[in-house]
């Protein structure tokens, strides 16, 4: 039987991660210096950081995704996944009363995942 998680998978799944926290960090960047030009609104901040959630998991799950022969979707879904966990232990990390099973957490959860999966079936 072949191991569904090899070591090759796991090697792609960090270069995916790789990669998508690199986006990530571009786009939170151009976020920050178009608050700092034109002093956008804490709304407009929230959705500009949903966006980079999306973009950036649907690019791992596209990524990721690629080395798989069936079930693109569930792949692209695990790499959603691995995204947010990441996403997660930097925030447990930086805020002291950080709440996984709060209804943000749990909104970019389900962002993560749909666009890994989507970004699965994308590629």
């Amino acid at each position: 039987m072949k191991n569904v998680l090899s070591i090759d998978r796991m090697v792609a799944l960090l270069k995916c991660l790789m990669a998508s926290y690199l986006i990530t960090g571009v786009l939170l960047l151009t976020v920050a210096g178009l608050l700092y030009k034109f002093s956008l609104g804490e709304t407009v901040i929230d959705i500009c950081i949903i966006v980079v959630y999306c973009i950036s998991s649907l690019l791992a799950g596209m990524l990721f995704s690629k080395g798989a022969s069936k079930r693109r979707f569930l792949w692209g879904m695990s790499a959603g996944a691995a995204y947010f966990v990441i996403i997660c232990v930097v925030s447990a990390i930086a805020e002291p009363d950080f709440n996984p099973i709060s209804n943000s957490c749990i909104t970019t959860l389900l962002i993560c995942l749909g666009s890994g999966m989507m970004g699965g079936m994308i590629g």
